[in-house]
């Protein structure tokens, strides 16, 4: 009877995770241990002698994924490219919403601010004995009163208000920016989990073929029951994985569905695949590895010229002098000035019912004696210096991420172009040989395994780096503060 070289360690394998005392090895739901006084039935009992008898699963049976899959759950499907994204987010997504919500905020402040005081409409009307029989009693009068303002507090309010305006704008294009940042990033994340799905299937079809030779070499003779049992195992991974990559996929559905502004997340599809497929040259992620980078100081000068957050930090500084322009006017007291008609209704003077009347005028206004707007004045100042300590704050952060970015660009597109001229095309090569020297009884079972983990791990590799490169692009572009040419 033949007898392949490995079949006593295969023998021995099965043995040493069938048995109890190696539950502490091997537990979950691949391996589960076995209640005592449980016979064991195998699936497969080792039968060299009679292959003809062993339940075989068909091609296709081998191929196909169990019931206990994980599916997504969304109904809806949408087709989605990344300007779609950005056009979306534009017109849903509840943050910029409020953001241009401010800016009409900021647009009734300017109304407010050019305000000019109403007159005030001043009456007294008596009636008695105090306005009718006394003497010297009390006068009635009507008459206006009209706040006049002074020092320029109305020109100072108004500056101020456009000035605010002008913040709220660039806080908006700033919030714009930086949701476009988070989005590039989501969908870079969902366009490589629906990639990663695609190589884990396309691992999955080379491990069903494996088990496939197995089965005929088993056949034939030529291979031990125990191989088949190996195969199979290693194919079944191949849905948990496939499982955790449906799952990430999900998550980035959710995550990118919330930045668009959609209440319920749909089963989003990321239609630019950009470096996510190893062999494509078309690319509406980020560049292709091999395009020149713009200069680094070319990015430094247009960071301190653009950057959204540096241009609302600038302008904030701005706001804070016009602050301190508009608390000085305060110094300068309002002044109130009132005329009116005043008149009597005297009955006891002599001649009877004689009407008494005149006019005035009044002119009120605060002292500025004991307090001068001292405080308003000081808290302006103090405000002013925040805001230019913080202009400088993000200018050396928007130099130091511009730095940060652009190397991890460099280094992101140095590994893709590792991994696309050589790693990617010798791990599927190495496959292909060892399941071709296993086909043919040169190569062992484990050698055919081996070389796909390898292989899987080069491609998980791969997308670790685009991903990476994504992320680097999408930080360079923030720190730069504007979009980057693909």
């Amino acid at each position: 009877m033949f007898v392949a070289p490995n079949v006593v360690q295969a023998a021995w394998l099965i043995c040493f995770l069938l048995h109890p005392a190696a539950s502490f090895a091997a537990s979950g739901p691949i391996f589960e241990q076995i209640p005592s006084g449980t016979s064991i039935a195998p699936p497969f009992q080792l039968r060299p002698t009679a292959p003809e008898k062993l339940p075989i699963e068909s091609p296709e049976q081998v191929s196909a994924p169990d019931s206990t899959m994980y599916t997504l759950t969304a109904e809806k499907t949408v087709n989605l490219s990344l300007k779609d994204s950005f056009d979306q987010s534009e017109k849903n997504n509840p943050e910029l919403l409020k953001a241009k919500q401010d800016v009409s905020l900021a647009e009734a402040g300017i109304i407010s601010a050019g305000a000019i005081p109403n007159p005030q409409l001043a009456t007294q009307l008596g009636f008695g004995p105090a306005w009718t029989k006394t003497i010297a009693g009390n006068t009635q009068q009507v008459g206006i009163n009209q706040i006049v303002e002074t020092g320029g507090k109305r020109a100072a309010r108004l500056q101020l208000a456009r000035s605010q305006k002008t913040t709220a704008m660039l806080q908006l294009d700033s919030l714009r920016f930086d949701l476009r940042t988070r989005i590039r990033r989501v969908y870079a994340e969902l366009a490589a989990a629906q990639a990663f799905v695609r190589v884990i299937e396309n691992h999955r079809a080379l491990t069903a073929r494996l088990v496939e030779i197995a089965i005929e070499r088993f056949k034939a003779g030529s291979a031990p029951e125990a191989e088949i049992i190996q195969a199979r195992l290693n194919l079944n991974q191949y849905d948990a994985q496939q499982n955790s990559a449906q799952g990430r996929i999900r998550q980035a559905q959710i995550q990118l569905s919330i930045l668009l502004g959609e209440p319920v997340a749909p089963n989003l599809i990321a239609i630019d695949h950009g470096l996510f497929e190893s062999e494509s040259d078309s690319n509406d992620l980020v560049p292709q590895p091999n395009r020149p980078l713009p200069e680094e100081s070319v990015l430094l000068k247009s960071a301190v010229g653009v950057r959204p957050d540096l241009l609302v930090a600038k302008q904030q500084l701005n706001v804070t002098t016009k602050q301190i322009a508009l608390a000085k006017t305060q110094r300068i007291p309002d002044v109130i000035l009132g005329s009116g008609f005043a008149f009597s209704t005297f009955k006891d003077l002599e001649p009877k019912n004689q009407q008494q009347f005149g006019a005035y005028l009044n002119v009120n206004m605060d002292l500025p004696i004991f307090y001068r707007k001292q405080g308003e004045i000081m808290s302006a100042q103090v405000s002013q210096d925040q805001a230019r300590t913080q202009a400088l704050i993000i200018q050396i952060r928007a130099t130091a991420e511009v730095k940060a970015a652009y190397e991890n660009v460099r280094l992101a597109r140095a590994n893709i172009s590792k991994y696309r001229t050589q790693l990617l095309a010798g791990a599927k090569e190495t496959v292909r040989l060892a399941e071709l020297g296993y086909k043919y009884g040169r190569n062992r079972l484990s050698d055919v395994i081996l070389a796909q983990q390898s292989a899987q791990q080069v491609n998980v590799g791969y997308f670790d780096a685009v991903v990476a490169y994504q992320n680097a692009w999408a930080d360079l572009e923030r720190a730069v503060g504007r979009p980057l040419e693909l």
